[in-house]
């Protein structure tokens, strides 16, 4: 008796992959960039409080509060609400004044700006995102199967009037994702009175708008601008990054009611719940009197001394290179490459390997035909001083070595 056996199709392990997942792109924008060997770097990319602006000693003692409590401690270890800590969503919900029950915790702000997309949007659906746009956000879209549609960003924000005339052309977004205050990568605050038109077009012609404002916080200079409405047609996103650090992972939504399970609902399929230590950590400093408000105010004079020698130091040594705003808040300072024998993606790299880290305005293009190829985006948050009085030379340098025909620099650091 002969037994036959199916021969059996070995495929590279990569083949499992679903479809849906192949499709996305892997390059990660804000990938943390290789130091040069033997030369001391600067990092200007990341939008991090400066080190001296962290509560270290006050996250330390509360942490030990927390933990050395038989009973406290037990509790925060132990698996925790799905939409937070109720102690942390009532402060949160005092300090934005809406119900707790419009409160959710999340893993940062990204986190809920993933979950509010993924709610309502499915393939094929259009989202309109800033341009230029905080890459993750574009990301998410890609993932959600949904279409891109940018609409550009002025120094008065989100461009309300284009986004209308879209509108009355027949675009029909399921949702409009922009920040508000302080945008990234530009630092432009969006103006009340186009806050005002967004939430109207919102209602009229049925879309969600996200309003993601992690940097609202963190003005250097004027007045605040009213924040956008919590109503049935804007969430609210925020996060503790830019004030207790970006590794607790802890942020906030604010969102209608109508919406708020359904955000419950898709993040127990990725995760339980936000660190439990860490939401408890929060609420008990949030609970201090004045505490919060304090450390931001700490925080706006420390980012605003870097700020204005970032800016010095640019207008000193890469005038006729760089043109920009000085900003009025938030970590970055966004300049526009109009040398029209430099490009913005060369600068970059020709900085890069004398050990000075910005990033391409193209990370932050949502089409190829952005306005944003031609920028770069130089963050101030975290360097020193010294550093920052010297970034401005340190780029022109880079500048004139890429006119000379020779990127790269072997001085030493």
């Amino acid at each position: 008796m002969t037994v036959e056996v199916e021969a059996t199709v070995r495929a590279e392990p990569s083949a499992l992959l679903a479809g849906r997942v192949a499709a996305l792109s892997t390059h990660a924008p804000f990938a943390v960039p290789r130091d040069v060997p033997g030369r001391r770097s600067v990092h200007l990319t990341s939008g991090t409080p400066a080190p001296e602006a962290l509560p270290r000693a006050e996250l330390a003692e509360a942490y030990a509060a927390v933990l050395g409590d038989p009973a406290r401690g037990v509790r925060a270890l132990q698996y925790a609400d799905s939409a937070g800590l109720p102690a942390l969503r009532e402060a949160l919900a005092a300090r934005e004044g809406v119900p707790v029950e419009r409160v959710i915790i999340t893993n940062g702000a990204l986190h809920g700006t993933q979950l509010a997309l993924h709610a309502v949007v499915g393939p094929g659906d259009v989202v309109v995102l800033d341009d230029p746009v905080f890459p993750d956000t574009r990301r998410i879209v890609e993932s959600a199967g949904g279409v891109v549609q940018p609409v550009p960003v002025d120094r008065d924000g989100l461009d309300v009037d284009t986004l209308e005339g879209l509108l009355a052309a027949g675009t029909r977004p399921k949702a409009v994702y922009t920040v508000p205050d302080f945008h990234n990568p530009s630092g432009y605050t969006l103006s009340a009175e186009r806050r005002e038109r967004l939430v109207a077009l919102a209602d009229r012609y049925g879309f969600l708008v996200v309003s993601d404002n992690p940097y609202r916080a963190h003005r250097l200079t004027g007045a605040n601008v009213p924040d956008l409405p919590s109503t049935d047609r804007v969430v609210r996103v925020n996060t503790f990054a830019k004030s207790l650090g970006p590794g607790l992972r802890l942020g906030w939504t604010v969102a209608p009611a109508w919406l708020t399970p359904h955000l419950v609902n898709l993040r127990r399929r990725v995760d339980f719940h936000s660190a439990a230590p860490a939401q408890q950590v929060a609420a008990d400093l949030l609970a201090r009197p004045g505490w919060f408000d304090a450390l931001a105010e700490r925080a706006r004079e420390i980012h605003a001394r870097r700020a204005t020698v970032l800016v010095g130091s640019l207008r000193e040594h890469a005038a006729g290179l760089l043109e920009f705003d000085e900003p009025d808040g938030g970590f970055f300072v966004w300049a526009r490459v109009v040398d029209p024998a430099v490009r913005a993606v060369d600068l970059v790299a020709a900085a890069a390997t004398d050990g000075w880290f910005f990033a391409p305005g193209s990370a932050f293009a949502p089409t190829p035909v952005s306005t944003a190829h031609h920028h770069v985006r130089l963050a101030y948050s975290t360097a020193d001083l010294a550093d920052l009085a010297e970034a401005g030379r340190a780029v022109a340098g880079a500048a004139d070595r890429l006119r000379s025909g020779t990127p790269t620099s072997e001085a030493p650091r």
